[in-house]
This record gives structure tokens, C-alpha cells and sequence, in this order.
């Protein structure tokens, strides 16, 4: 380890939980100086494998993950005190936080206690969803104010972030990025759809936590309308969550149901090889404003192109950071089923303009969002 100290990266939401705030941490922290790291996360089963790949040294705790009230506010306090007692035992130059109340808190008392510079991660729904309610929003923009350094995820998350008072100089925008090695090599379509049982079939993927805010019941939505003119559409959905029961019941309610296949939670290294299945990635985000929810990028969008697939987003959140309109995909009106159906069928439809889209996306992924190329810009930003 370095002379000056060791940065300590501190995060409740990593490998092996799922989802893209996760992957996102992963991606960047894997890249980083692995004699100048450490990283403190929850303890969970699985979790060896991904601390391999990161090569720096892992601090494993207990953390309460759960999605009721009880856990959520008792986090903030449990990685409080792991986070200090780390702090004590080694010399750490700064923290950096991957989420604003969890980690950010206790970035924002060991800053007062000890006098260690944090830099906080903000994704958007964590400003949207706390930003106006008593007492929340006290802590956040608390927690905002003395953070060194604020990194946002797409253009949309810094706008809220500057909104909430923080000055250009201490905000930095970094996307997230994917590992490019994952999509060499990948397994041959033919061979996918053989046994995914795809052939013959013109299908549609989305790959997400089944939320409301993903938009999958849009797709569902739009279905009627594209079988009518694509009798061979197939609609396959990857990811788990409290939204399946929904789905399923829309589905059937449409009679569509054979034409949905819920695929259930994909592992990372099975999803080059079901990108590459598909013709079409689709996955019509929207915000939630009462919930306070909304997609801040959208890294599918990224891996999607990455393995040869043109796709349609909502145009919401920070999904335009993603998927540049009409050149790597198509973004759409989220909230309206006929605009969705509208641009799938343009898509699918137009073989020879859905291979453009898909092989600008590909460039574009290739040239501008490795994951070694972000990390260097994060270690750059210091502290």
C-alpha cells in the first residue's frame, strides 16, 4: 500500500447483489490501483468469487439488506461503525461512498470525527425519491455539502445534483462502463437459439429487476399490436423482482401469454450469450415521480450494443446518456403503449436499420465506455 494511505470504498450495494447501481461499483473499483484499495461491502454468500476479481483487499461485514423500514435505518448506522473502526486501523487518505445514505453517512461523520474527505456516488432516484421530505432532505443536502467530490452517472443525475446546491468544481461526471472482454468470444447465436428454443422467432429481450419503473408491461402492452403485423414476435424478459406477478397477469389478460417468456434471474456470464439470442433489446423506463423513482443510464443499453443488438429505451431519466436517438437505437414515449409499439415494430421491421443501429452501438460501446477508461478518469479525480 501506498505511503499517503489507502482509499477506502465503501458500499452496501455490491457483488454479488444484483442490479446495475452494483455492477456499476464493481466495474470501476475492479480497475482501480489494487495496492492503493480497499473495499468494505456486505458479507454474502458468493461473495469470494467476485472479491477475486477485484485483487485488492476485501472487508467483508454484516450489513441488514432487507427492504423494510427497520433495515434501511439501521444500515447507516452499522456501516457507520465498520467504516470507523477501518478508518482507526488504517491510514485511509479518503472514503468513497457508493450510495448517499448508507455509505454516505458514514462518510459524512467520519469527515466531522476524523477529518477523512469523502466522494459520494449518486445514481438519481436516491435525490428524486429524499430530496423533499422533512427531515430526509435535511440529511441529504447535509451529506451533499461536505462531500469533496460528487460523481453522477449521466447527464440527468448532475443536473439534480447541481440542483441540490452543489458547485460545478466539485461535480464530476463519470458513466458507467462495461468490461469489453465479457463480449469476445461469445457463444454463436445459431447455437443460443437452438436451445433457448428461439428459432423461428423474432424476439424482443429485456434484462432488469421486474419493477414497475422498467417498463416491461409497456412491452407487453405493445404486443397485440406487433404480432398483429410480426406474427412472430416473442417477448422474453431476464431478471426477477415484485413485478413478475403483474406481468404475468397482463399477459393473459392481453392474450399474449404465449408469446412472454420470463426467463428468470440471468447470471453475468450467461448474459453475452443472451444478448446475442436476440434480434431486438427493449426496455421503456419511465419515472415514477410520486415514488420518486427514475432509471438514471441504463448500463443494459450499453451491454446490449456491446453484443450486437440495436435497442429502444424511454425517453426518460438518464436513459439519453445510453442510447443516442436514432443512431444506437430508438428512445420512445415510455408511458404510451402505441408509441412503444410503434418503434418495436419500426425496428423489427426494418432488418437493414435495426443492423446499423446495432453496429454504431457497438462502436460506440468499444470506443467510449471501457471500464479501465472510467476508472482511470475516477482515480484522477482524486482525493
Amino acid at each position: 500500500m501506498s505511503d499517503s494511505g489507502v482509499v477506502l470504498l465503501v458500499s452496501s450495494d455490491f457483488p454479488p447483489v444484483p442490479g446495475g447501481q452494483s455492477r456499476y461499483l464493481y466495474d470501476l473499483w475492479s480497475c482501480l490501483p489494487s495496492a492503493q484499495v480497499v473495499v468494505l461491502a456486505p458479507a454474502l454468500p458468493g461473495a469470494a468469487a467476485f472479491d477475486a476479481g477485484l485483487g485488492c483487499r476485501v472487508v467483508r461485514v454484516w450489513l441488514p439488506l432487507g427492504v423494510g423500514l427497520g433495515s434501511k435505518l439501521l444500515k447507516p448506522f452499522v456501516l457507520l461503525w465498520q467504516v470507523w473502526r477501518l478508518c482507526r486501523r488504517l491510514r485511509v487518505r479518503a472514503l468513497h461512498c457508493g450510495q448517499v445514505f448508507s455509505a454516505g453517512f458514514a462518510g459524512y461523520w467520519c469527515r466531522r470525527w476524523l477529518g477523512v474527505p469523502y466522494v459520494l456516488y449518486v445514481y438519481g432516484a436516491d435525490l428524486l425519491e429524499f430530496r423533499d421530505r422533512p427531515g430526509w432532505g435535511w440529511l441529504l443536502r447535509a451529506i451533499l455539502d461536505r462531500a469533496e467530490r460528487v460523481v453522477a452517472i449521466s447527464r440527468f443525475t448532475a443536473e439534480a445534483v447541481a440542483a441540490a446546491g452543489v458547485e460545478p468544481e466539485r461535480l464530476a461526471l463519470v458513466t458507467p462502463a462495461i468490461d469489453l472482454e465479457r463480449f469476445v468470444g461469445m457463444p454463436a447465436r445459431t447455437e443460443e437459439r437452438r436451445r433457448r428454443g428461439w428459432e423461428g422467432r423474432l424476439v424482443i429481450l429485456s434484462v432488469g429487476r421486474l419493477v414497475e419503473r422498467k417498463g416491461q408491461d409497456m412491452v407487453i402492452r405493445a404486443l397485440p399490436a406487433v404480432a398483429a403485423r410480426l406474427p412472430e414476435v416473442y417477448y422474453a424478459i431476464g431478471g426477477s423482482g415484485p413485478f413478475r406477478a403483474e406481468l404475468e397477469a397482463l399477459a393473459a389478460e392481453l392474450g399474449v401469454a404465449e408469446r412472454v417468456g420470463f426467463l428468470g434471474f440471468v447470471p453475468e456470464a450467461e448474459l453475452p450469450g443472451l444478448y446475442g439470442a436476440a434480434d431486438l433489446f427493449a426496455m421503456p423506463s419511465r419515472e415514477l415521480p410520486n415514488a420518486g423513482d427514475v432509471e438514471g443510464f441504463g448500463i443494459v443499453f450499453i451491454e446490449a450494443n456491446a453484443a450486437g443488438l440495436a435497442v429502444l429505451g424511454g425517453r426518460s431519466g438518464g436513459v439519453g446518456d445510453a442510447v443516442e436517438d436514432e443512431v444506437t437505437g430508438l428512445l420512445v414515449d415510455p408511458d404510451d403503449p402505441a408509441a412503444v409499439a410503434a418503434g418495436l415494430i419500426r425496428l423489427l421491421e426494418d432488418g437493414e436499420w435495426r443492423a446499423r443501429l446495432a453496429a454504431r452501438g457497438g462502436e460506440r460501446a468499444r470506443a467510449g465506455f471501457d471500464r479501465r477508461d472510467r476508472a482511470r478518469l475516477l482515480w484522477e479525480l482524486g482525493p
